[in-house]
């Protein structure tokens, strides 16, 4: 009976290295294609086999069942002329990952039900014209992978029903207008890592069914301002890794259903206000950019955005309606640029705000209000900028949030630390007290601020600033401040001799005088204790040669001359 007959099949195969699974079957390792193959086989998985060349008549005693057949991570030499001319029931064949170069030019012809092709992780370097031109019913293309450098113009105008078209990793230079000519049930398109460096006006607009589109990593310069006009449903866009200088106006205004777009790792220098149009977009990416201004109103459109991120490119100005019409957004991160001072409504209007990251700039000051009507912030980042000192009414503002990152900044105790020390006391759960140290002045470098009493800080003049390197003036990103090697000692109750020679110039000069003279009384008396020393010395060694000079010959050769 046939429960006999597959029992029996699946005894063979599993002595062969293959495993049966009612018609599925699953070989590994195997040095050649398998052999007696039940009749009744749909499935037939190939996996880490070496397999020097595929005929048909290898598929012969399992053609007319054969649906499925997948060659994975294997080596296949060759696949010779008509080798699935008797298996019109394929619908599924893949060869992932099995080194072949090329593949005879009507290999699948008469696989017109055909839905799925995988072709990915070869060595295949070009694309010849009729591969595809009998697989009408094909819905899945995958060529990833591959050495291709060009497309030619008619390889897909017969795949009517394609919805996935996958060609990254390969080396395609350039698209036809017409590459992608009656594809209009294509749902994804990928692109990504070839070496591209246009598309031409017109190439997409076939796609109308198009949902995700990948572009990234390619050497894209620029963008024609209709490019994506007739893509009505797509709702991701991927652009980062390329050489985009500029966006021109309106690109993205009809794009009703974008929710994710990418564009960092660009060479993107501005953001015209209104370069986006109204869209569900959630989360924008633009770090690693050339950006060094951000205008007002840029964004407005984008009412649903949750994320927006700026860092890591070369923001010196923020207007103060950069963000307006974004009452959704949660987190905005500006770290990493040139900021020296930021607009006191920045944050304005941004009632959902919750993270707020500006370390790695170089801001001194807070403006007035600056957080005013943020009631959820959660955290604000402002390590290692160039704040010396903040006054009163900028850390009134910070109490808003449940914890501020202050570290790394040059922060001079003196008299003008005292808000600062204070505040940190009043709100020990806000700051990581032991990371907010003292820059200067040097005897108090590495002192945790909070830690300090009045009879700590130098008592400066507002008037006298120090003279900083330039060194110090432009500070590395993520470089702390200079911590002494051995751990810090206790707080000294008294001032020192430095602190005096600051504060009160009479009496330091006094004292100066007097340490002077004691310093050098000090000096003298070891040199003259030296010099005694050494002349008592020289009478011993002298009087002792004298005594021995006459058994020198009998001394012990491993004495100490």
């Amino acid at each position: 009976d046939d429960l006999s007959v597959k029992s029996f099949f699946s005894c063979l195969c599993n002595f062969e290295g293959c495993q049966c699974m009612d018609t599925r079957i699953f070989c590994l390792g195997l040095s050649d294609f398998p052999t007696a193959v039940p009749s009744y086989t749909t499935n037939l998985y190939l996996s880490n086999c070496s397999i020097d060349s595929l005929k048909s008549e290898d598929l012969t005693d399992f053609s007319n069942a054969l649906s499925a057949l997948i060659i994975k991570e294997s080596f296949v030499r060759d696949v010779r002329p008509g080798t699935f001319d008797s298996t019109p029931n394929v619908g599924t064949l893949g060869f992932d990952s099995t080194g072949l170069q090329d593949l005879p030019e009507d290999l699948f012809q008469n696989l017109q039900k055909l839905e799925t092709l995988r072709l990915n992780d070869n060595k295949l370097l070009l694309i010849r014209p009729k591969w595809f031109s009998m697989l009408m019913y094909l819905k899945i293309l995958d060529l990833n992978g591959n050495s291709i450098t060009s497309v030619p113009v008619e390889s897909f105008h017969h795949l009517a029903e394609l919805n996935y078209l996958f060609l990254s990793r390969n080396n395609i230079n350039q698209l036809s207008r017409e590459t992608f000519k009656g594809l209009s049930k294509l749902k994804i398109l990928r692109l990504s890592k070839n070496s591209l460096r246009e598309l031409p006006l017109g190439v997409l607009d076939d796609l109308g069914n198009l949902e995700e589109l990948s572009l990234n990593d390619n050497q894209i310069t620029h963008l024609h301002p209709d490019l994506f006009s007739k893509m009505p449903k797509l709702t991701s866009l991927f652009l980062s890794h390329n050489r985009l200088t500029s966006l021109p106006q309106g690109i993205f205004l009809n794009l009703p259903l974008l929710s994710q777009i990418s564009l960092y790792k660009n060479h993107l220098d501005s953001l015209s206000p209104g370069v986006f149009g109204s869209m569900p977009l959630q989360q924008l990416w633009l770090y690693d950019n050339k950006l060094s201004r951000v205008e007002g109103d840029t964004f407005k459109n984008l009412t649903q955005l949750q994320l927006l991120v700026l860092s890591r490119n070369q923001i010196s100005y923020v207007s103060t309606g950069a963000f307006r019409g974004l009452e959704k957004l949660g987190e905005v991160s500006l770290h990493t640029n040139q900021l020296k001072t930021l607009q006191a409504g920045t944050f304005q209007d941004l009632p959902n705000l919750v993270n707020i990251s500006l370390e790695n700039n170089f801001i001194s000051s807070l403006p007035s209000g600056f957080l005013q009507g943020l009631s959820h912030l959660g955290q604000i980042d402002l390590r290692n900028n160039s704040f010396q000192n903040l006054p009163q009414e900028s850390l009134d503002a910070l109490s808003v949030t449940n914890e501020v990152l202050l570290q790394q900044n040059p922060w001079r105790c003196d008299k003008d630390i005292v808000p600062l020390r204070d505040w940190l006391k009043r709100h020990p759960t806000k700051a990581n007290q032991t990371l907010v140290v003292c820059e200067m002045p040097f005897d108090l470098n590495g002192e945790e601020i909070a830690l300090l009493t009045n009879q700590n800080l130098m008592v400066l003049s507002s008037t006298v600033q120090p003279v900083l390197t330039s060194t110090e003036k432009r500070r590395k990103p993520n470089t702390p401040p200079t911590r002494r090697s051995t751990s810090s000692p206790a707080v000294k109750a008294t001032p020192t001799s430095e602190h005096e020679e600051v504060t009160s110039s009479g009496q330091g000069d006094k004292e100066t005088v007097s340490n002077n003279t004691f310093v050098t009384i000090i000096i003298l008396a070891v040199v003259s204790t030296i010099i005694i020393c050494t002349v008592i010395v020289s009478c011993l060694c002298w009087k002792r040669s004298k005594r021995g000079s006459g058994n020198i010959g009998h001394r012990n050769k491993n004495s100490v001359l």
